[in-house]
Order: structure tokens, then C-alpha cells, then sequence
């Protein structure tokens, strides 16, 4: 569920053409194409063979918000240092913001706007940040866009997470919502959908939030809240063919609920889900919180742990981001309006030991993305203070333990507090 403030947004129109290369939003019929590679969430890869996808990436993608009315982007190269500062910035921006679990290896990179009335998604050349190519994925609703997989240079995946109350019994107009889009970037174009109605958990609807590929598969997790978000229901994972564009089947993680982030260890052939647990339970709420650990190396791919929230200071662990470093996984827990507490950043190992508190932040809701670097022994995490100055924070692993490194501030222009970022 996206994070909604105070605030007037006003409905504009989309880049729509002006100063665009392309700009689509027309329909056909759906393409199978069996050119598809994987990219490592949050990871930096380090080989071509490996990720399939052109090489070790060339830096880190920031998108910089005030959660009101202002965003922007900035690159900063792979040791950290600012590029480029505060570019592609509102009014062709919303509020709402977020990048792909999944960014091919030296871009182009994919802005996805979920801000009400904009529903669009942006593809930028991150070497000079121009704006590419943009499409409309809301087919006349806000149909509230969460993620993007990138299956080959003509065919992605886009998450719808809303329902179109009003959809027509139209086939070809794409306009129901609860789906995966299937578009063509380079056109770009949407090419069909896959409904997730049927697979979601009996009485909430699909709320499809983040995806990835792994293993020749694509992963959508559901946030399975029903209409009035009153319901939750057990968390689930739908896996989708990407060639025959068909769901292949369903992973429930019990005991967890509204669960959204994941990250893919390929070489342990693991996946790990962040569960944020149901705000309709009140103080509860973190009962049904955790990060699940799911085993793709068999079949069918099975849960084989779960890190719950109540062990890491008992609060709920947002479902918004998740990363994973040398047999832990790194999560947060969100504070309290009033700062007590706020935020914390934990290690939480997979092997059942104590989780770790990290960092604390000065401020609740002010902990995004966090990116691991298993090459460089590190993790990076944006702390969007809203009161203090806000940086992006290092932390070194070299030594087993975390320990505080260097700061980055990336957007001293503008001063927009950072809250998403990943490798390009």
C-alpha cells in the first residue's frame, strides 16, 4: 500500500508527447518472447554471465522527495559520489515516486509515478538524464503502478496494484486493474495483461505490489487487502511464466500478511519477502510481520524461515523494502508519529539468531530503500529526516559487524530528502 500525505495534487498531463522521442498508449494483442534475462535486485552484479543483462552496473539511481509536492532525481557513481544533482523534477514528477526492485545494468532507468492522476511510467538515459519515452499505464483510472520487470529489450511487466471500479467489459482497453500489464518499452505500447483476480486469497482483493524474476519466473507479491482495507489476507507470492505470460502457480507465506519487497539471492537460490502486517490489527499488527525466506531451489519452492518484527523491537517491519548481506537480511521498522521511537534500521540473520539494531534515525517514517553491496561489503540506506539535514547513510561490513561510514547528500541543491534508490 503506498504512503499517502496531506496534500493537493493537481492532475496534469504527461510529458504526452512534448520533448519525448516516443509516447504511447495504444494496445494490441500479447507477444510471447522468450528473450528474457535476469537482473539481481539490490545486489551489485559483477559479471555479465551472471545477471545476463550487460555487466556490472555503472552507479545508484536516488529519487529525492518531500512526500508533499516535490521530487527529483540524482546518479551518483558506484563509490557514492553525486553525478548528477536533482534532475527531471516536478511538475513532470508527482510526489509519489518509486524505481523497479529491478534496474538493468546501465539503464535506461524506469521511473514509476503512482501519484494520483499521473499513473505513468518514465524511461530516462541515466548518462544525462534525458527523458527517453513515456507511457500511461493508467487506461482511465488511477490505477496506482508498483513495479516494472524488464523480461528483454520489447517486453516488461508492469504491476497495477488498484481496481477499476468502472472498467467496461471491453477486452482490448486494458482498464480493470488487479493485473500485470505486459508492454512493449520500446514503442512503447501496452500489449495485454495478466489478471490476478483468481489468484488471490478468498475475500481481499490482489493489491500486486513489487515483482522480480528469478529462476525463469517473475514473482508478484500481493498485498491481499480487501476493498475497504478492513481485511487482510495471508501473504502470498503468484509466480507468472513470462513466455506463455500465464500464473504458473501460488507461494503462501503463513502468518505473514501485506506483504510487498523482495530481493533474490541467486547463488543460495533464496527469496526473501518483507511483510509488513496488518494495520486493521491495531497494536497487533506486528504479529503478522516478518521477512520470509522462500527456497527456490526446490520444487515447489517452499518457506523455510521467517525473521518476525516481534523479535526486532517489537514493531512491525515495513513491507516496503528488504535487502540481504552475507546471511542476514536487513529490514525496518517504522516509529511512532512523534519520533518515539523512530525509525530503526535491523540485521535480522537467517540462521534464528538475535536481530541486531543497526542505525536509528531521528525520525519515524524517514527510513526508505535500503541497497546492499556484497561486493563492496556495505549497505546504503536513505534517511529522509524532514527536520535535520537528510543523507543517504554507509554502513561497512568488511569486518562482520556494521559499522557508521560515510554520509551522501544527494540532492544539495534542492535539499529533497532521499527515499528510493538502486543500482543502474
Amino acid at each position: 500500500m503506498r504512503r499517502y500525505w496531506a496534500t493537493s495534487i493537481h492532475r496534469i498531463a504527461l510529458l504526452a508527447c512534448s520533448g519525448l522521442s516516443a509516447c504511447g498508449s495504444d494496445s494490441g494483442a500479447p507477444v510471447a518472447d522468450a528473450a528474457i534475462f535476469e537482473v539481481a535486485p539490490g545486489t551489485l552484479p559483477t559479471d555479465s554471465s551472471e545477471d545476463g543483462a550487460g555487466g556490472a552496473p555503472r552507479g545508484i539511481v536516488v529519487v529525492n522527495s518531500n512526500d508533499f509536492d516535490t521530487t527529483s532525481i540524482s546518479f551518483l557513481d558506484r563509490d557514492g559520489n553525486l553525478v548528477i544533482n536533482g534532475c527531471f523534477s516536478t511538475p513532470r514528477l508527482s510526489y509519489d515516486v518509486v524505481l523497479p526492485t529491478q534496474v538493468t545494468p546501465g539503464g535506461p532507468v524506469v521511473l514509476i509515478d503512482r501519484g494520483m492522476g499521473y499513473n505513468a511510467l518514465t524511461w530516462l538515459d541515466p548518462t544525462n538524464c534525458t527523458p527517453l519515452r513515456q507511457l500511461a499505464v493508467g487506461t482511465g483510472f488511477d490505477s496506482d503502478p508498483h513495479d516494472v520487470v524488464v523480461l528483454s529489450a520489447s517486453k516488461a511487466y508492469v504491476t497495477r496494484y488498484a481496481e477499476n471500479g468502472t472498467a467496461t467489459p471491453t477486452l482490448d482497453d486494458f482498464d480493470d486493474g488487479d493485473d500485470v500489464l505486459i508492454i512493449d518499452p520500446t514503442q512503447p505500447k501496452i500489449l495485454g495483461r495478466i489478471d490476478l483476480k483468481p489468484f488471490s486469497p478468498v475475500g481481499v482483493l490482489p493489491r500486486a505490489d513489487r515483482a522480480l524474476l528469478a529462476e525463469g519466473k517473475v514473482f508478484v507479491s500481493l498485498n491481499a487487502i480487501s476493498l475497504d482495507y478492513k481485511t487482510y489476507g495471508t501473504g502470498r507470492i503468484v509466480m507468472v511464466d513470462p513466455v506463455t505470460d500465464q500464473v504458473v502457480g501460488t507461494i503462501d507465506l503463513p502468518g505473514a500478511k501485506n506483504c510487498g519487497a523482495m530481493t533474490y539471492l541467486a547463488t543460495e537460490r533464496k527469496l526473501m519477502v518483507a511483510c509488513g502486517g496488518a494495520y486493521s490489527d491495531g497494536p497487533q499488527q506486528a504479529d503478522s510481520s516478518a521477512i520470509v525466506v522462500i527456497d527456490l531451489g526446490v520444487s515447489p519452492p517452499t518457506v523455510i524461515a521467517q525473521m518476525a518484527a516481534a523479535a526486532a523491537g517489537g514493531l512491525s517491519l515495513t513491507n516496503a523494502t528488504v535487502a540481504a548481506l552475507d546471511g542476514t537480511a536487513l529490514g525496518v521498522t517504522n516509529g511512532s508519529v512523534g519520533n518515539v521511537p523512530p525509525d530503526r534500521l535491523w540485521s535480522l540473520p537467517i540462521n534464528g539468531s538475535a536481530p541486531i539494531q543497526v542505525f536509528e534515525s531521528t525520525e519515524s517514517f524517514a527510513l526508505g530503500a535500503v541497497l546492499a553491496d556484497p561486493e563492496g561489503k556495505r549497505i546504503l540506506i536513505t534517511d529522509g529526516t524532514t527536520n535535520t539535514p537528510a543523507f543517504i547513510r554507509v554502513f561497512d561490513y568488511s569486518a562482520s559487524t556494521f559499522t557508521a561510514g560515510k554520509t551522501i547528500d544527494s540532492n544539495p541543491t534542492q535539499k529533497l530528502p532521499p527515499r528510493a534508490l538502486a543500482w543502474y
